[in-house]
């Protein structure tokens, strides 16, 4: 985190405790999966930030805690969603803490980058248990919870990748697509009811997280061209996650059925519909990791000429 961005939070904390003065989120309790880093840990901050109190919950314990000394009194939640038990305690952990909760954001993720025909099924199994099971069923907790005081919010950080397929991420936007149809499903059986449903899609995000990798190590652009065109470029210019946590912070405070985090996504995310325009899209995101990578399209040695000709 940037100097200006600790000064940043450290006086808006100083401002809600010394000077008590109201701020948008006061007394909101609010639970952040996958808070260790990138989205969530930006987002963490933002809401502490606006005075809500913050549950905040991932696998790294040790990155909760060096967040948590960054925000006032969070309740610090080591949670591993692979596990259906553990993404249910959370829950009940932040309503036994803080006497209930307003606001899931259902923002933790697998990411596993692995070609397509070499994709293992624990690959699937664990994506779909982290990115579908675990939102699931840390929502059916919330929502008994939540009903019980009256309502509240949840929010889905979905993922716009599935629509284009993107490639060598099977595993993730397999569960992704899962995962929107789902926020979709609950959207139409809950309109109107004291529960509100919330999806957000961040887009290209540049964190320091790096997925599993089955083809060796890679970095988090290593979809994308070492030279682009303008139009290019701007479809691909990355966002920060504190431009994200932003959206969500307002879009807590004026609840919508589906929020881009920009336009580029929004036209991206229509383009998708378009098969022309998608597979053009998606096969040269393809091209170009096979490239810096020096990968053949098959994984198996005897499909390596066939491979060569659609490289």
């Amino acid at each position: 985190m940037t100097y200006k961005q600790h000064s940043f939070y450290f006086w808006a904390r100083i401002l809600k405790h010394k000077l008590q003065i109201h701020l948008p989120l006061t007394n909101k309790i609010i639970l952040v999966t996958g808070a260790s880093s990138g989205i969530g840990a930006a987002t963490a901050l933002a809401l502490n930030a606006a005075g809500a109190k913050v549950a905040i919950a991932a696998r790294r314990e040790d990155k909760l805690k060096e967040l948590a000394l960054q925000m006032h009194n969070p309740l610090v939640i080591a949670a591993d969603l692979n596990d259906e038990l553990s993404a249910r305690e959370m829950v009940q952990r932040v309503a036994a803490h803080f006497g209930g909760i307003h606001v899931l954001i259902n923002n933790a993720a697998s990411i596993i980058v692995a070609k397509s025909d070499a994709v293992r099924s624990s690959d699937l199994l664990r994506a779909f248990s982290t990115n579908l099971i675990a939102p699931v069923v840390a929502t059916q907790e919330a929502i008994r919870l939540m009903r019980k005081q009256g309502g509240g919010h949840i929010i889905n950080i979905g993922s716009p990748g599935f629509m284009m397929g993107i490639p060598f991420y099977a595993p993730y936007v397999c569960s992704k697509a899962a995962f929107s149809a789902w926020t979709r499903t609950i959207q139409a059986e809950w309109a109107g009811t004291e529960i509100i449903v919330s999806e957000y899609f961040p887009g290209y995000i540049k964190t320091d997280s790096l997925p599993d990798s089955r083809v060796g190590t890679i970095e988090q652009d290593f979809l994308m061209a070492d030279r682009q065109n303008a139009i290019a470029a701007w479809f691909t210019k990355p966002k920060t996650p504190e431009d994200v946590a932003r959206h969500i912070v307002k879009l807590i405070i004026k609840p919508q059925t589906l929020v881009y985090s920009d336009i580029g996504v929004k036209i991206g995310a229509f383009i998708s519909n378009i098969p022309g325009f998608r597979l053009n899209i998606a096969r040269q995101l393809a091209k170009n990791a096979r490239e810096k990578k020096n990968l053949s399209v098959f994984s198996e040695n005897g499909n390596s000429e066939k491979a060569k000709q659609f490289k």
